[in-house]
């Protein structure tokens, strides 16, 4: 990197290209430097060696292969990350940790995350998303309540559903799940490609961590011999059933849930309510016509995706636009510009719920593809029939949109909106 008279830039073909995660710029709106890197360069090699690949067909084929793994801790760059980290290691990913003796399955590769996944994906059956919807839509109609015209729909809505619906798929009691709102606060980056933390950060996220794990770990044994139907007995069953599956890997599943479900879907809810107040067709036909929900959520998914970014580390060696990726080379798939890819994507940035042509990446690909996916486009179908049910147009209540830090992970840290109520 280079410092210029503004932000560092990334410095590629002996070119200068502003891309500073950290620049406040870029956080208001990353995709102008998107567009910049898909023309110019669809494969640039950036910080710790890391590669960034921005292109949708680029992106796609490499989220299929299986030349591409997610065992960060064999990475060159997890490596590199804690040899200058030293005595302090950032908790980055679920690695570094001193206390975490598991793998989150969705950094694992076959046959570990094959058994692991497998175990999960019981929780997230057709059958089981259908059976939640009745519980998801009641805790919407309970958040939302009475609206006023002026709140915060990240504090009122994004925030706190995904921790009251994950309470009860994990059976966690109802008075124990404020905790893990501010739990899910200190952890919410663990997903992100972030590793110049702040020490002060980095040790609350530890400390979360930390917490939440022992959390898990004592609720595990608690459920032991029991016949409950939440994921955690369901798992506890699996481990004493003889699935290879140990104490430690089911807490460090059940942080990953509560991490990945509050991320995602906090993030998909700020950024569509950013979407529909900037576009107010788009939410007033959304109110009008709701047998466009999927579509327009899907549309909503490919223009702001909640998250930016997926990580691969190169098994085998490959080639792409003239660069060569060696084995245990970290490879960063910008999902949100493939979306936005103008060679795949007519007219890229505007909001169409009628495009056709191929789905967004934003769940991913093969066999990694987002295990909450289901849960998630559904929970945001119940929110936004909750919103529409009693508002008829949002605004944004500030001009500049006050997004959370990181350049992986994307959503508001807070959204106060202006509505304009339904008459009964």
């Amino acid at each position: 990197m280079t410092e210029s008279a503004g932000s560092p830039s990334f410095v590629a073909g002996g070119a200068e290209l502003p891309f500073n995660p950290a620049d406040g710029a870029f956080q208001a709106d990353p995709f102008p430097a998107y567009g910049r890197l898909r023309d110019q360069f669809p494969v640039l090699r950036g910080p710790l060696g890391a590669f960034l690949v921005s292109r949708y067909e680029d992106c796609e084929l490499l989220l299929r292969d299986r030349r591409m793994g997610k065992d960060f801790a064999n990475s060159k760059f997890f490596q590199q990350i804690m040899g200058e980290a030293g005595d302090n290691p950032p908790p980055f990913l679920g690695l570094g940790l001193d206390d975490w003796d598991a793998k989150l399955f969705m950094l694992t590769d076959p046959p570990e995350h094959t058994r692991l996944r497998g175990l999960v994906s019981q929780a997230f059956t057709p059958a089981m998303i259908k059976d939640l919807r009745v519980s998801v839509a009641a805790t919407v109609e309970e958040l939302l309540g009475e609206l006023p015209e002026r709140f915060d729909l990240m504090e009122r809505l994004a925030t706190p559903m995904p921790i009251r619906v994950l309470g009860t798929m994990l059976g966690i009691p109802a008075e124990e799940q404020a905790q893990f709102t501010r739990w899910s606060v200190e952890i919410a980056g663990l997903l992100d490609l972030d590793v110049a933390l702040p020490p002060e950060v980095a040790e609350a996220r530890r400390t979360a961590v930390a917490a939440c794990t022992s959390y898990f770990l004592k609720l595990a044994e608690e459920r032991a011999d029991g016949d409950g139907q939440d994921l955690v007995s369901q798992l506890v069953r699996a481990r004493d059933q003889g699935s290879m599956l140990t104490t430690q890997e089911i807490a460090a599943t059940c942080v990953l849930l509560v991490v990945a479900a509050q991320e995602t879907f906090s993030n998909l809810l700020g950024n569509a309510a950013v979407v529909f107040a900037r576009q107010p067709k788009a939410f007033t036909r959304l109110a009008e016509q709701p047998e466009t929900t999927d579509a327009t959520l899907d549309e909503v998914m490919r223009l702001e995706p909640p998250a930016h970014q997926v990580g691969r580390i190169a098994l085998e060696r490959m080639e792409l636009h003239g660069h060569v990726i060696e084995p245990g080379d970290a490879v960063i798939l910008l999902v949100a510009s493939a979306n936005r890819d103008e060679r795949v994507f007519p007219e890229p940035d505007t909001l169409d719920i009628e495009r056709k042509g191929p789905n967004h990446l934003s769940f991913g690909r093969g066999i990694h593809y987002c295990l909450g996916a289901p849960l998630a486009t559904m929970m945001a179908e119940e929110a936004l029939r909750g919103l529409t049910a009693r508002i008829t147009s949002l605004a944004l209540a500030e001009e500049t949109v006050a997004y959370k830090p990181g350049m992986g992970l994307r959503g508001p840290a807070r959204l106060p909106v202006m509505v304009r109520k339904r008459v009964s």
